[in-house]
């Protein structure tokens, strides 16, 4: 108190009055005589009483002015620890715990508001006082302690969003914020559950496909590309797959779109039960789906189209959809030493897919050949000609001619056979086609 006193000048006025007191005795001091004290003691008497009261008056204006600065503070805690306690975030005041060296050993609450207390499913009145490690499970009170330290170590604010399991705290994911005080740490937590939900549903939104619920062209680029780099760093092979829906113009043309889509969805399903959990399956657009099998090569890759080929027909045994589905694969070896990105894959899968098409085209039109080589073969297929009906004219005309000459052979069958016209000759020509020519 005393450095304060000095700095105010009613405190140097009287310093400077009981100078002038003992400069005035000394001029009425008689030489070779003792000054008398009786005679002084009036004016040090008044001397005195200017300094009590010069000194009582500073006290009690330092007294004020602390009192004053007392009620401010105290108001001004007030007021922060009711907007604390009426934050909807969860708010705690944390003393850090010091061993004799200085040594932060742990964190205890000092204050906790109510937001904060219902987030640790619990009431203010069970935290304040406690201990972060008695508060909190080993491992989450082992990762906050070393960022706490951290954070008053560097002074420096610890700001991340933060996983929890819903055990412990009663949100899945909070804002999490904790600043450095002269004493420990003010930590701010925020339940930002919801925003997450919303995060990740636009996520999927954005990277899956609503029909197919699989991944769309986005979603199978983006998470391709980090398998492979996955998988050539740990040296292993991948196969790059490339699925095409067989005649689905004519399916919707026929059926409808609606069936389209159900098909669409169904073969969705197939590809999903064929592979395995940690492959990936995307829909590129349209009638177009691509897989991407990891730890595998050309015998894995044959292997899945094997059971897409089962299960595939166990779904056309079914009579699920008006026409049977038809796919065809083309897949592509990824190698460690293989540089290509996802994009050049799935080019050099789609040129092998449409090079089965061809081929399987190829196939189709060489057997509707066959056959019709095989229809128009006679040593295979002889013709059956119907007999042609025996004209009235004609057994009219036989009988006059018996009448007529008494001395002619009797009617018969082979008399009015004779008679017929010529029938049409039945034997192919040198192309192996079959002319009607009629016989001389």
């Amino acid at each position: 108190m005393f450095d304060r006193l000095a700095l105010r000048p009613p405190f140097w006025g009287v310093i400077a009055l009981l100078a002038l007191t003992a400069v005035g005795l000394s001029a009425t001091r008689v030489p070779g005589v003792m000054p008398s004290f009786v005679d002084a003691a009036p004016l040090l008497s008044a001397a005195s009483l200017i300094i009590a009261i010069a000194g009582w008056r500073l006290l009690h204006r330092e007294l004020l002015h602390r009192m004053q600065e007392d009620a401010a503070l105290r108001d001004r805690v007030g007021r922060l620890q009711d907007a604390m306690h009426a934050n909807v975030d969860g708010m705690f005041l944390l003393r850090a715990v010091r061993t004799a060296d200085g040594e932060i050993t742990d964190f205890a609450i000092a204050d906790v508001n109510r937001s904060g207390a219902a987030t640790l499913y619990r009431t203010s009145e069970q935290l304040v006082g406690h201990r972060l490690r008695d508060v909190l499970p080993a491992p989450m009170a082992d990762l906050l302690f070393e960022r706490y330290v951290d954070a008053i170590t560097f002074r420096t604010p610890v700001v991340e969003e933060l996983r929890v399991s819903r055990r412990a705290v009663a949100a899945s994911w909070l804002m999490h914020q904790a600043t450095p005080t002269a004493e420990g740490l003010a930590v701010t937590v925020r339940d930002i559950s919801s925003r997450k939900r919303d995060e990740l549903r636009l996520r999927k939104a954005c990277l899956t496909d609503e029909l197919t619920q699989l991944y769309n062209r986005r979603g199978f680029m983006t998470l391709a590309e980090q398998h492979l780099r996955i998988a050539r760093r740990q040296g292993s092979d991948a196969v790059v797959m490339y699925v095409d829906m067989d005649d689905f113009k004519q399916l919707n043309d026929r059926h409808g779109h609606a069936v389209g889509d159900q098909a669409l969805v169904a073969v969705s399903r197939l590809l999903r039960l064929t592979v395995r959990d940690c492959d990936v399956v995307g829909r590129m657009g349209g009638d177009e789906f691509t897989i991407l099998a990891l730890d595998a090569d050309v015998a894995g890759a044959r292997a899945i189209q094997r059971r897409l080929e089962q299960h595939l027909d166990r779904f056309n045994a079914s009579g699920a959809l008006p026409m049977p589905l038809s796919l065809t694969v083309g897949h592509t070896r990824v190698r460690p030493s293989d540089t290509a990105s996802v994009s050049e894959l799935l080019a050099r899968a789609d040129q092998l897919l449409y090079a089965r098409k061809r081929r399987r085209q190829l196939t189709k039109v060489s057997e509707s050949h066959q056959r019709e080589r095989v229809s128009h073969n006679p040593s295979r297929r002889a013709p059956r000609l119907a007999p042609l009906p025996i004209p009235a004219e004609l057994t009219a005309m036989a009988r006059a001619a018996a009448t007529t000459r008494p001395n002619a052979a009797p009617l018969t069958s082979a008399t009015v056979t004779a008679l017929k016209p010529p029938m049409p000759s039945t034997a192919p020509d040198a192309s192996g086609v079959f002319r009607p020519t009629h016989a001389a």
